[in-house]
């Protein structure tokens, strides 16, 4: 077998000819963030971000925060301040009773570039209670028993479903947890840009016999997680490196 024999061989560059190459290496290495590909002899300059994911959760009806982030009404104006028709859900807040329903309509904006896998997640504050329906009959005889706080209607044109029936409880909470599936059966990426209208667009407070709550209850709270949807096969693999890099 005969072996490749590389030999080296000097070569005698000019002075002008050194110039004009570290001339060339000044001008590649000011093109900064530009990557330059060799393709058939043709020089193609092809710029590109590197995408992250951007999400944001808002609820113009509870505290006035639009898509952007900006804030259509303060936030910070008192009951007073606000008519039936512009009142905050943060401010009816304030004044809790039995049977009150609030504006809360948490909606979320992907301002991402990337297409992204997003789950929101319902926290409601459960309490052992006696409870009456709206003409004040008691339920199961007056007795105690352990309640959610608040209740909601998902609106139909979300594109999110429950993850899963049964809540998880924990800490006087029970969580629901919403995935975005457009309208389908499966999860699938919220598209970039995409704005996934309110989950629901008023809680309404439990009609609580009087005297069992105090001012120091909690209120409903509604958070949510994304991930980057491109490089994985399935949500479910997405969401497992999102626990693994979360713990």
């Amino acid at each position: 077998m005969k072996k490749l024999r590389i030999t080296k061989r000097s070569v005698k560059i000019s002075s002008k000819a050194k110039i004009m190459t570290a001339a060339c290496l000044i001008a590649i290495l000011s093109l900064g963030g530009t990557l330059a590909y060799m393709t058939d002899y043709e020089l193609a300059k092809n710029k590109f971000t590197v995408g992250s994911v951007d999400f944001n959760l808002y609820e113009t009806s509870w505290d006035g925060e639009l898509p952007d982030g900006t804030y259509a009404t303060p936030s910070d104006a008192t009951p007073s301040d606000a008519t039936a028709s512009n009142a905050l859900g943060i401010q009816e807040a304030e004044n809790m009773y039995a049977g009150k329903v609030i504006p809360k309509d948490p909606a979320i904006k992907n301002n991402s570039k990337n297409d992204a896998y997003v789950r929101m997640t319902v926290k409601v504050p459960v309490a052992t209670v006696s409870t009456a329906d709206r003409y004040g009959n008691l339920f199961y005889g007056g007795q105690a028993v352990k309640t959610e706080l608040f209740s909601y209607q998902v609106n139909w044109d979300c594109g999110m479903r429950l993850l899963s029936p049964y809540p998880v409880e924990g800490d006087g909470y029970r969580i629901y947890e919403y995935i975005y599936t457009g309208g389908g059966n499966r999860e699938i990426p919220v598209p970039a840009g995409h704005d996934i209208p309110p989950l629901f667009n008023t809680v309404t407070f439990a009609n609580v016999v009087g005297g069992q709550i105090d001012e120091n209850t909690e209120f409903i709270d509604v958070d949510f997680k994304a991930i980057q949807s491109g490089g994985f096969n399935s949500p479910e693999e997405a969401w497992d490196a999102y626990q693994n890099q979360s713990s």
